[in-house]
């Protein structure tokens, strides 16, 4: 073999000392750096991780982490890097002892088939029907896993069913309303603030801590809006460099949270 090609074949294998795992398909291993993924399997996200939008596994997240922990504790894995998903994270297709950990995820009830084909056509070995007997068996699932005979190399990935979220859904939802009624008291508080200006009624102002108060609480925008289209506070430069202050911390709270969202 050509020195190129040894040196690609050396990179995309590789062996993964004392394993680890976040949930029941994330891999990082001591002596590589980075989190991977297994290919072809999606197991249950820990609380909070379902993004809203995504379909997500049902099931005990906690119980498809310890089956894979009891399939990889102590020992060290042979891993081939696949592809790499949208996060920047490989996705390995590792051995331990001669089974496959995907598909002794599948067989043990923890994981379903997802997104990549998997060649599971050694699965009814004995070796991994004992070690899916080890791990403890997951909650009843509207969609089983598929297991391919032997005869049959590739398992067909079936079309995940839609799973209501409504616990990650909704603390979305209550947030964009909150902020929409803030918004909403915001732009009329300035403007009755305008309006007691021109009426000369200035023991009736509205405090400036009181705009800038609910600016800090997700306001600024209407603040913003209200300073531009009622031309009020336009002109007070110490009032718009408080109120900008507000909006970068803001802005950076917001790029911080999307980072983590999108990297997590």
């Amino acid at each position: 073999m050509p020195l190129p090609l040894i040196a690609i074949a050396a990179a995309a294998s590789f062996a993964c000392v004392d394993p680890t795992h976040h949930d029941g398909d994330n891999l990082r291993c001591a002596n590589v750096p980075g989190s991977m993924r297994l290919q072809g399997i999606d197991a249950p996200e820990m609380p909070g991780a379902c993004r809203p939008g995504r379909q997500c596994v049902d099931g005990d997240p906690y119980a498809a982490r310890d089956a894979l922990r009891a399939l990889t504790s102590g020992k060290t894995l042979q891993c081939e890097v696949e592809d790499r998903d949208s996060y920047g994270r490989d996705i390995v297709n590792c051995n331990a002892d001669g089974i496959n950990i995907s598909c002794a995820m599948i067989a043990s009830g923890h994981a379903v088939p997802r997104y990549a084909p998997l060649d599971c056509s050694g699965s009814e070995n004995p070796v991994v029907a004992d070690v899916a007997a080890e791990t403890p068996p997951a909650p009843a699932r509207d969609t089983p896993a598929v297991i391919a005979p032997a005869e049959t190399p590739v398992i067909a990935v079936p079309p995940q069913p839609s799973v209501a979220r409504a616990d990650s859904m909704g603390p979305g939802w209550l947030l964009a309303a909150a902020l929409l009624i803030i918004n909403a008291i915001t732009w009329a508080l300035f403007a009755i603030d305008k309006r007691r200006a021109l009426a000369g009624r200035f023991r009736n102002r509205i405090a400036e801590r009181t705009l800038l108060g609910l600016a800090a609480l997700g306001g600024s925008p209407a603040a913003w809006h209200a300073i531009s289209r009622l031309r009020h506070k336009s002109s007070k430069d110490s009032f718009k460099l408080r109120l900008l202050l507000i909006s970068g911390v803001q802005a950076g709270v917001i790029a911080g949270g999307l980072y983590w969202w999108a990297t997590a």
